[in-house]
């Protein structure tokens, strides 16, 4: 399996603990492949929460009643950027 495939499951794995919605696990499929998406394309914490922010609130047209953006993005970034990682 190439680098990445294998960070976007890392990646998936981490958010699919997200639910800010209290939608259930496996329920946010779309918004997923949009975070990774945006993680491949952002290297700030700052921008990707917004991000992040965006897509799940434009996904339920509503404000994201929980979750924390910043402390996903954090986390998400730390593994795109950490290279002594093996995936």
């Amino acid at each position: 399996m190439n680098e990445t495939a294998q960070l976007n499951f890392a990646l998936a794995d981490v958010l699919m603990g997200f639910d800010p919605y209290n939608a259930g696990a496996g329920f946010y499929d779309t918004e997923m492949a949009d975070v990774i998406y945006a993680v491949h394309q952002l290297n700030d914490v700052e921008k990707l929460a917004v991000a992040i922010r965006r897509i799940y609130e434009h996904s339920f047209d509503s404000p994201m009643p929980g979750g924390n953006p910043v402390a996903l993005a954090k986390k998400l970034l730390e593994i795109k950027n950490n290279t002594s990682c093996s995936l």
